[in-house]
Order: structure tokens, then sequence, then C-alpha cells
């Protein structure tokens, strides 16, 4: 663990000393320009990987990544200093078991959660040391569904289909440690309004629980993400 820190504030305190260097040796830039596309995502595996690396542990996984805690994220620089920004996130589970004791007893579920984002980034800093701030409109569409067979008779239980649509307003930072790879996270606030239709049973058609509601979210924060710009 203490080779892991060392070696990551070495490469910080070298990055940071060269700070105002925007080209590499190569002549890369190290910072997004108008027209670049981009593309962000959780590394932590990839931090996992190189860390048991360096402690020697056995059995070590293979490098992997995942999409940050609020989506896939895809931004279009409209200038050097303004983006465009979608995310997308979709959930889809299904599942299915048997009642051992008794073949006639069956349940299953499925569930679905779909949200959209679409907003504009801007950001400041003329190092490679920068900020952004801006705002997102959100979409959200869910519904689950249950059913269970018991001795040959099947009920089946439908939430009802939910929208959502709200705003949020974020802040962040990044640092360019390569050409156009950045390293960062962000900061979110933002307003939701909810609402769902009536659920339904098999023998009741509606059974109530239409609803809706509006609300502030309070601050999150990402996970580290690892942003690429080509």
């Amino acid at each position: 663990m203490k080779k892991i820190i060392l070696t990551a504030a070495a490469v910080f305190a070298f990055s940071f000393a060269n700070a105002q260097d925007l080209k590499s040796s190569k002549g890369e830039a190290y910072l997004p320009q108008a027209g670049d596309w981009a593309i962000s995502f959780d590394p932590t595996g990839l931090f996992e990987y190189a860390g048991n690396l360096f402690n020697g542990t056995d059995g070590n996984n293979a490098p992997w990544v995942d999409s940050p805690s609020y989506g896939f994220v895809g931004k279009k620089f409209l200038t050097d200093d303004k983006a465009l920004r979608v995310s997308a996130n979709l959930s889809l589970y299904a599942s299915n078991s048997n009642d051992y004791s008794n073949k006639d007893t069956k349940y299953s579920n499925s569930r679905m959660d779909l949200q959209l984002g679409l907003g504009k980034e801007w950001r400041r800093g003329n190092t490679r040391l920068q900020g952004f701030y801006g705002a997102d409109a959100l979409l959200r569409v869910y519904s689950n569904k249950s059913s269970n067979t018991f001795e040959g008779v099947e009920s089946t239980y439908k939430s009802g289909l939910g929208f959502g649509i709200g705003a949020q307003g974020f802040l962040g930072a990044e640092y360019f440690l390569f050409p156009k790879i950045s390293i960062g996270a962000q900061y979110t606030y933002g307003l939701n309004i909810n609402y769902h239709g009536d659920a339904s049973n098999t023998n009741q058609p509606s059974i109530g629980g239409r609803n809706s509601s509006i609300g502030f979210d309070g601050v999150g924060v990402s996970n580290i993400n690892m942003t690429l710009h080509f």
C-alpha cells in the first residue's frame, strides 16, 4: 500500500510541476479542443489491478472498467471550453424461482429503469487542472412486475408505469495526467418530479397506488472517473 501511495504521489508531484506545459514532448495537446468527443468511465478496476501488481497479490484479476455511478456519459465539445453532455443509464432485471417443496409454485420478478440526461458543460482553467460546471435536464421511466403461481393459479402484480423529470446542476474538477486523458469527480444537486400510475393485479384491474412527488436531491458526489477525449 505504501508503494502505491508513494508512486501516485510522485506521479502527481511531477505532473503539477509541469502543469503549465499544455503540450507533451511530442507536441500533443493535453486539453480538449472544439470538435472533440469524450467518454467517461469508472477506473476503479484499473487501479485495483495496478495496485495488486505493485504488492504482488496472487491471482490478480484482469483489469476492468465500469460506467460512473450516474450512468454512461458522452460529450461533444462545441468550443474549447464548452461541451454538450449526454447521459444514459438503463437497468433491466428479471428473476424466476421455483418452490422445490411444491412444483406447482413459481415466482418471477422483473423491473426496468431508464434514465436519460441532456445538458451543457462549461470549463475554467489555464493549466492541466480544469474546473467544470453546468446543468442537465433529466428524464426517467420505470416499472416493475411480479407474479406467482400457486397450485396452478397465477397472480400477477404490475406497479404501473412511472415517469420522472428533473434538472440538476453539477460542479467538478479533473486533472489531465496525459494528453486528452483526465481523472476527476463531480458534485451534483437537483430537483426531481415523479409520477407513478395505478398499480394492478390479475383479479383487480386497478388497485390504486397512483402517486406523485417533488423534491430536491441532496448533494451527491460521483466516484472518481476517467475521461478519454478523441
